[in-house]
């Protein structure tokens, strides 16, 4: 995991609920722009297909931990800190600031 994963997936782990949750809802709307941005690729489908699949990844996190109960766990962690590898570090860094 490169260092700026580690270090939002580490402001995960010690963020409130409703921080984690805009944590996650940052991470998704990144994820978009990255995909919106191979729209003139001249072959998008492969990047557009890994981009939606993270989408949907983080949004299923974000379903799951919007309620309560659900623990933080450190498989969610690194299922979260692998789709987030597809960011470039400025995106990452971004959520890294939004809830803190």
């Amino acid at each position: 995991m490169s260092d700026d994963v580690q270090q939002a997936v580490d402001r995960m782990r010690v963020a409130t609920r409703p921080q984690l949750l805009k944590i996650l809802a940052t991470a998704i709307m990144e994820m978009t722009m990255l995909g919106r941005a191979h729209y003139e690729d001249e072959d998008p489908a492969g990047y557009l297909r890994q981009t939606n699949e993270a989408v949907h990844r983080l949004a299923g996190h974000l379903c799951s931990l919007s309620d309560p109960a659900e623990v933080f766990t450190e498989s969610r962690a690194a299922g979260i800190g692998e789709q987030l590898e597809l960011l470039h570090p400025s995106a990452v860094a971004r959520i890294c600031r939004v809830a803190f």
